[in-house]
């Protein structure tokens, strides 16, 4: 098949219901995040609580109404004690929520995939809020948006386009090398691009972006690992042309867990720093 033929057009509903999607989220995403404070943490809790009950709902078919009630709550309530600065009870939320959802799923068997859900969500979901809420934490979101999107756009379309030697066929049989290394290297670029609109030094950069790009590549390969397992193709249904929530954040999640590590140790005056 030639490039040109791999082209998404006008014609591919895949690619026309994605547009659609990405047209509405974004502008509402970066107003969002722009103006912060409650608001922003509220949209990251709805945001959060759909993505646990997409968990559970794909990891645990037979899920009574209180396995849905445990992941929401921790989800949510982890974000609320984030954007007030409450990192211990927060710690000690997550901590509580992941028990009892080991607890409960323990009765049905391979208990693990409860907390770790549970843990994994809430802590993106939080640590997103709380960049967002450190000093100059308006750049730091925005850079990992940049590296996130960049990354996850240039990864699918240089692996549709230009195909490629498969990348993990266990997790997803479309994900290629070449993919890889476009997604990596063109999530980078836009990190610097966007640090030096906050006249940051391109080398710290350059550091960050390099790293966050990977783990938004690799979080999509951990998504496509666990619907894999579960025996689904998608975590849900609400966006249309990527499936459910998880389906579109899954890059975020795990870059967003790393940007929160790199923030910590990040040096004085990196936007985020301190968290």
């Amino acid at each position: 098949m030639s490039l040109l033929a791999r082209l998404p057009g006008p014609r591919d509903p895949v690619f026309l219901r994605r547009l659609a999607s990405a047209l509405v989220l974004a502008p509402l995403a970066l107003g969002l995040v722009w103006y912060g404070g409650y608001p922003f943490a509220i949209f990251v809790a709805a945001f959060a609580a759909a993505m646990a009950w997409e968990w559970v709902r794909m990891s645990d078919r037979d899920a009574p109404p209180r396995a849905f009630s445990i992941a929401t709550g921790t989800a949510v309530g982890s974000v609320l004690l984030a954007a007030s600065g409450e990192w211990a009870w927060c710690a000690l939320w997550v901590l509580a929520g992941a028990v009892s959802a080991y607890l409960d799923r323990r009765r049905r068997g391979r208990a693990w995939e409860a907390p770790l859900g549970v843990i994994y969500v809430a802590s993106a979901a939080s640590i997103l809020v709380g960049l967002r809420g450190m000093d100059g934490g308006l750049g730091a979101v925005l850079f990992l948006l940049a590296v996130v999107w960049a990354a996850d756009t240039f990864a699918y379309l240089a692996g549709t386009w230009l195909g490629g030697p498969k990348l993990l066929p266990a997790a997803s049989p479309n994900k290629t090398w070449t993919g890889l290394v476009a997604g990596v290297g063109c999530g980078a670029a836009a990190g610097v691009i966007v640090a030096g609109l906050w006249g940051l030094d391109p080398a710290y950069a350059l550091a960050a972006a390099l790293p966050a790009a990977g783990t938004a590549v690799a979080g999509d390969l951990v998504m496509s690992l666990a619907k894999r397992r579960f025996g689904v193709k998608d975590a849900g249904t609400l966006i249309p042309g990527h499936g459910g929530v998880l389906d579109r954040v899954d890059a975020l999640m795990l870059a967003t867990v790393f940007a929160g590590l790199f923030a910590m140790l990040a040096p004085a005056g990196w936007p985020g720093s301190g968290i």
